[in-house]
């Protein structure tokens, strides 16, 4: 059986009266990106430290590729990399001299860290930047050379904190395809506020509030949980919805429950999930010409499960996720 690259289990930790991680159990099997999304102080950074070592929780466990990050610290460390939000270059050193020193930190040799840094720079396409300063390159630029930073060691396990902060459409696509490319020899966690970032890359999305996991998945599953594939608004001319939701409704109970969930969303727009194609056709029979507007289909996007995230606490004392 293949040891996950992450286990998880009932991990706490409190802050005085503050319940930071509530339970918090979850599994990674890589390579692949699992991105953390949650409001600010859902407890994302709080689970992060944990898992990279730089904290204890106050009871549960955490392994990185079997590993104990509380009683095998040294041999986790050495298991991961970490992208914090800030680069932390010495900027009186060239790029090639600052992945060196973070390599025979490592404990690489010279014909170790030589090849591979080459490998790296490379790869994102920085290698004629080598022998540059750190202040001399573009803020895209130092967050890619912070990426093979991380990665000279060859870590099991990458952690990505809010990698493309602050940075131009540009620089956030050569980011991502960076990413893209490391994911598969690497299980990358990702934590991002943005949406777009952890639908193009996220294999499986884990959203947490309030030190709980509230839901995960794959980015087609999160949508469609608060918006299914098969949900459609009914819109009117006038402000009839609430009129037409009794109608709906008893006209779905006489024909075998054919649509479910006829919601208010406003005045003027109902919206509801249908349980048989041929429905719609009847559905728009029911309205009178001239109240009727339109029909379409909806599909939620990545930010309308975020707030609904942030919305609400969750009930469960603890969950479970895996990927």
């Amino acid at each position: 059986m293949t040891t996950p690259a992450i286990q998880v289990s009932n991990l706490v930790k409190t802050f005085g009266k503050l319940r930071a991680l509530d339970g918090v159990s979850f599994t990674v099997n890589g390579p692949s990106v699992f991105c953390i999304l949650g409001p600010n102080g859902a407890g994302k950074t709080t689970l992060l430290r944990i898992l990279t070592t730089m904290s204890h929780p106050d009871s549960g466990t955490a392994e990185i590729e079997g590993h104990n990050v509380l009683t095998d610290t040294l041999n986790v460390r050495h298991l991961i990399g970490v992208v914090s939000q800030e680069n932390h270059f010495d900027s009186y050193m060239t790029i090639w001299h600052n992945l060196s020193v973070h390599a025979q930190m490592h404990g690489m040799s010279r014909a170790e860290y030589e090849p591979r840094i080459t490998e790296l720079l490379h790869q994102v396409r920085l290698y004629d930047r080598r022998f540059n300063l750190a202040d001399q390159l573009s803020g895209g630029m130092q967050r890619r050379v912070a990426l093979i930073r991380a990665l000279i060691h060859r870590p099991k396990v990458l952690f990505l904190d809010e990698p493309t902060t602050g940075l131009d459409p540009q620089a956030r696509l050569e980011i991502w395809e960076a990413i893209e490319h490391f994911k598969q020899t690497a299980t990358v966690i990702l934590t991002t506020h943005y949406m777009d970032e952890a639908d193009r890359l996220g294999d499986r999305i884990m959203m947490i509030n309030h030190g709980q996991i509230v839901m995960t998945g794959t980015p087609t599953e999160l949508k469609q949980s608060i918006s299914p594939l098969d949900t459609y608004q009914l819109t009117f001319r006038n402000a009839l919805a609430a009129q037409y939701q009794s109608k709906l409704n008893a006209w779905s109970h006489q024909h075998g429950e054919a649509i479910t969930g006829v919601t208010l969303i406003d005045s003027y727009r109902l919206q509801f999930q249908v349980c048989r194609p041929e429905a719609l056709r009847d559905i728009v029979a029911l309205v009178d010409p001239p109240d009727f507007s339109g029909l379409s289909q909806t599909e939620a996007n990545l930010e309308d499960v975020f707030m609904s995230v942030a919305r609400n606490k969750p009930n469960k004392a603890n969950a479970e996720a895996s990927i």
